[in-house]
């Protein structure tokens, strides 16, 4: 190959190179830009941005009415709470089972298995004295078996 060929190779090679950057320039699409959005995001027009804005302090406006409401209703309608009382009897051969099931059934516990298992875990069921006993609803579990239950 000699000096002259390897010059027309090259300014072909040029040429050529030239011709495809001027097509890409000028006759190919232009992709338009993509705007990312996050995820858990969505794009939406400035019109609807401000509606929702919008409907946004209006309900915000009713929640405060409603609240204020609310709270107007619960403080003209506060009124001492009633404490029910129970007289409990417990007499001879009552498993602690029938004794806390007489409790829940009255309104004094809310479970009697729960009462039940905790006379177990703090072993008071054995302790348990027969006679006549005054509770009420406000009682935990720790005053009521303090009252029933007595270790001699």
């Amino acid at each position: 190959m000699n000096k002259q060929t390897t010059r027309a190779f090259a300014s072909g090679l040029l040429i050529s190179a030239l011709i495809l950057y001027a097509y890409v320039q000028f006759f190919q699409k232009k992709p338009e830009p993509v705007v990312s959005i996050k995820e858990g995001y969505m794009e939406i027009k400035k019109s609807d941005y401000e509606t929702l804005k919008k409907e946004s302090k209006d309900w915000q406006e009713k929640y405060k009415q409603l609240s204020q409401k609310k709270d107007e209703e619960k403080t003209a309608n506060v009124t001492e709470p009633i404490i029910k009382n129970y007289r409990l009897v417990i007499s001879e051969g009552m498993a602690s089972k029938e004794i806390c099931t007489e409790l829940e059934n009255a309104g004094l516990i809310d479970d009697a298995e729960d009462f039940n298992d905790y006379l177990a875990n703090k072993n008071l069921q054995k302790y348990i004295q027969i006679g006549t006993y005054e509770l009420n609803d406000t009682m935990t579990f720790e005053e009521i078996s303090n009252i029933i239950a007595k270790e001699s």
